[in-house]
């Protein structure tokens, strides 16, 4: 073979090759321009069915017609097939050649060559045994070869037009195009319809009707939720359940969700019924008659655990005595219970200590508060512990907090012995099985018999716990002696009245549990028990009212409870227990209920009786200690004012004041430089009684109005020294003086009525520092505690030793002073102290509201004035 003119060798593999797909190509070419025309026809058939049907023309017609209309259109579309389809053959090599040459405007039928040989030679009728050895026939086969680069297939030409010379093709398409958008969105459902004359318009059948409805948990709260038919999708809590009804079916309906079948139940000729428990969602359908009535993606949503967690760090209260567990919890559906699980650090094998936290009512969805819990007869309290947070929801899961240690709270006690027993017990708390820590601090204590002075039983208890540790090697031993530890502590620590009130306390609790036992299951048992529990309760009331009597004969003047509180009798709460015993044993739980409930708030006052007392006593106290720092400052202010009075008069005088021996005078030679002075010590007394009235007002809510006068007083004063006139300035600070002076008596009688004047001890001095002059040193009669001059020790100003303490001159009367009612001599001191003391007797005896034997005694009081 020659190369090409190129230079280029032929590749007559790949040349064939390509001849290969050209003539494959012009195959299919030749096939569809034969089978289109086949197809035009019966197509257009159905074009033109397609837009009826899209336009709703079939379900127009009776279902006789509908039907005979499909027939036709099926029976013309297969005739049309058949003749068009009749004599159709499929395409050659040979065709194909002659369709590529044709294609591709090569003459001569150069692709025969490929497949020719030499003819004969005419002369001699033989072949050439090797063709390609002549030149000739060589040169004609290679330009045949090249000709096959510029094959081309063409596009095909079915001859439509020559058939359809009106283009009704084209109108055909117009017309599919325009039902198509008038369809819109139902045009599947047309089509369907139009195929399928006898199936009903809708999924169910005439007459049937389909309910469907989820009922979730009753913890959940929610409202049933309603299936519609035209709904896609639905959601549900876990552990819903499911009903379906379906009315008008003349056989019974099949239930599917993710091919798992739910069985109807009959509850009538044409009615059935489904129920199903939802447990995991999917694809949820109801079958009639190989019909799908409806169906729903089912979503259902598990419930998720509760969630705990502390506020903030948990750990002692304030009062030092009480756990302080601040919580928080949230669940979807609610929460149904909340505890503290605490468990000992240093012995973490020791099962766990559960407190209970109540939660507010109606199982919240989230929730937070603060739980205080008195632990400290806990035989843990005082070690390290540590505690987690567990929420529980209705379904049975929980959810726990982040670990948090803390020490536990414990009492603390103040007696040797107690703090002994207590020690010893917390030991045992950390280590039981070591009990020789244990028995040797009550062996030392057993031999130091003068720590219980003359309390014999607490000795013999003491001795009763050493034996019980060291000879009973059982584990409820120990449980035993930490109880007679905190017990016998607590004996120790207490006096006989605080020990029958805990154990009035424990009386009446379990009683309360007793009664709320006998009202869940009035068995023989629980009722039997509840008498047990009441009669102890009676003894505890009776022992408490003998030791609260008992201290009020050996403290009669103390008076530790309120009125009201001393109006309980312990008769009548002995009458309520037997009425409370009554009505159990006759089986009348809310009438006993209902005497608990009143027994219960006649213990809680006489309970806060003993501390409303003090804490009132304690503000009181709180607020005269105020008081008397605000007296103290009045009482310097007027000493500081009565130092400015003797300037003034000095000046006008012009007599110059001299210090003590060997000390300089304490006024300015320059009368002017002095009253400069004094008006700036003026201001500043001013500002500082301004100061004292806000304070004042801010303790009592009331000022008195001679500090108001006092106030324009100081003013004017200082007015009077700006002008220079002495005179003047002397008779405002004489003004000032006395309005301060009457400014304190106000005090003092405004603090005594809102304060009272506290309790005195036997040497006559007050519990809370003040002394014989009366509430907040001002005496009865309202005067300051100053050193008889008109001024405090130590102040600055020193009046002259012919003033009295109201900045007035001796020798301004016959007698050479003033001795009015309101001069404080030893006399008249007394007399006044009786009087005040007359005063609050006859008050406190007009208060009827106070117990008889305190109202007699006041009256045996009177009688001595």
């Amino acid at each position: 073979m020659t190369p090409e003119p190129h230079g280029q060798p032929h590749d007559p593999g790949r040349l064939l090759r390509r001849l290969a797909g050209r003539r494959a190509l012009a195959r299919l070419a030749l096939l569809f321009e034969r089978v289109w025309p086949a197809l035009w026809p019966p197509l257009g058939v159905i074009g033109l069915f397609l837009c009826a049907a899209l336009l709703g023309l079939p379900q127009l017609l009776s279902p006789a017609l509908h039907l005979a209309l499909l027939v036709v259109t099926f029976v013309a579309v297969a005739v049309l097939l058949v003749r068009g389809f009749k004599g159709l053959v499929t395409p050659d090599d040979a065709a194909a050649d002659r369709r590529l040459e044709v294609a591709s405007g090569l003459r001569h039928r150069p692709l025969s060559v490929l497949t020719d040989r030499p003819a004969a030679n005419p002369q001699t009728g033989d072949r050439p045994t090797d063709p390609a050895a002549d030149p000739l026939w060589r040169a004609h086969v290679e330009r045949a070869i090249r000709q096959l680069r510029r094959l081309r297939v063409g596009v095909p030409r079915p001859g439509l037009a020559r058939r359809d010379p009106r283009a009704l093709r084209g109108g055909l398409l117009v017309g599919l195009v325009a039902t198509l958008v008038i369809a819109g969105p139902d045009a599947p459902d047309r089509i369907a319809q139009a195929l399928s004359p006898s199936l009903p318009h809708t999924p169910a059948a005439p007459g049937t009707e389909l309910q469907a409805w989820i009922t979730p948990p009753a913890y959940t709260r929610l409202a049933p939720i309603f299936l519609h038919t035209d709904a896609r999708s639905v959601t549900a809590p876990a552990g819903s359940h499911l009903t379906i009804s379906v009315t008008g079916s003349g056989s019974a309906p099949s239930l599917a969700l993710n091919g798992h079948g739910a069985p109807f139940r009959a509850l009538d000729a044409s009615s059935f019924q489904a129920d199903l428990d939802l447990t995991a969602g999917g694809h949820l359908a109801v079958r009639d008659g190989g019909r799908e009535l409806a169906g729903w993606d089912l979503t259902v949503v598990a419930d998720r655990p509760p969630t705990a967690a502390w506020t903030e760090p948990p750990g002692a209260a304030a009062d030092g005595q009480h756990l302080r567990l601040p919580w928080t919890v949230t669940d979807d559906y609610g929460v149904v219970g909340l505890q503290a699980e605490l468990h000992l650090r240093d012995r973490p094998s020791a099962p766990p200590l559960i407190i209970a936290i109540p939660l507010p009512g109606g199982d919240p969805h989230s929730a937070h508060g603060v739980s205080q819990q008195d632990l400290t007869a806990h035989p843990w309290a005082g070690l390290p512990v540590i505690a987690r947070l567990i929420a529980r929801d209705y379904p049975g899961q929980t959810g726990s907090s982040e670990p948090a240690e803390f020490v536990l709270p414990e009492r603390v006690f103040t007696n040797p012995v107690a703090r002994a027993l207590i020690a010893a017990r917390r030991g045992l708390s950390v280590r039981p099985d070591d009990r020789d820590s244990a028995v040797g601090v009550l062996d030392a204590l057993m031999q130091s018999p003068q720590a219980f002075g003359t309390d014999f039983g607490a000795y013999a208890n003491l001795s009763a716990l050493y034996y019980l540790l060291e000879f009973d090697s059982s584990d409820e031993a120990v449980d035993q002696a930490q109880l007679g530890m905190w017990q016998l502590a607590l004996h120790m620590e207490e006096g006989l009245t605080d020990q029958t009130a805990r154990q009035l306390e424990e009386a009446r609790q379990a009683a309360n549990d007793a009664l709320d036992r006998a009202k869940k299951d009035p068995s023989p048992v629980n009722r039997d028990e509840l008498q047990k529990r009441l009669a102890e309760l009676q003894n505890a009331i009776q022992h408490h009212m003998q030791a609260l009597l008992d201290q009020l004969k050996r403290s009669p003047d103390e008076m530790p409870f309120d009125p009201n509180a001393m109006r309980l009798d312990s008769q009548q709460m002995q009458r309520l227990a037997d009425q409370a015993r009554e009505a159990a044993q006759q089986g009348k739980m809310d009438e006993a209920n209902q005497r608990m409930a009143e027994l219960d708030r006649m213990l809680e006052n006489l309970r806060n009786a003993r501390t409303r007392e003090s804490a009132d006593a304690a503000r009181n106290a709180e607020r005269r200690q105020r008081g008397r720092q605000q007296m103290s400052v009045l009482q310097d202010m007027v000493a500081r004012q009565g130092g400015l009075l003797d300037h003034s008069q000095q000046r006008a005088n012009d007599v110059p004041r001299l210090g003590d021996v060997g000390q300089p005078p304490t006024q300015p030679a320059d009368p002017a430089a002095g009253q400069q002075a004094d008006r700036l010590v003026q201001q500043a007394l001013r500002r500082a009684l301004g100061e004292l009235m806000q304070r004042f007002g801010d303790l009592t809510g009331k000022v008195p109005p001679s500090m108001g006068e006092a106030d324009l007083a100081m003013r004017g004063a200082g007015q009077a020294l700006a002008d220079g006139q002495d005179q003047a300035a002397g008779a405002d600070q004489q003004k000032a003086i006395e309005a301060l002076q009457k400014g304190g008596q106000e005090m003092a009688q405004t603090m005594a009525q809102q304060f009272g004047r506290g309790q005195r001890g036997q040497d006559g001095s007050s519990d809370d520092g003040e002394g014989d002059d009366g509430m907040f040193g001002m005496g009865q009669d309202g005067h300051g505690d100053y050193n008889g001059q008109g001024t405090m020790p130590g102040s600055p100003y020193q009046p002259d030793q012919q003033r009295d303490p109201f900045g007035r001159r001796f020798g301004q009367g016959n007698s050479g002073a003033d001795e009015s009612e309101t001069t404080t001599v030893p006399e008249q001191r007394e007399q006044q102290r009786t009087q005040a003391i007359e005063q609050e007797l006859r008050r406190r005896g007009a208060d009827r509201t106070r117990p008889q034997y305190e109202l007699d005694y006041i009256g045996r009081l009177l009688q001595q004035f």
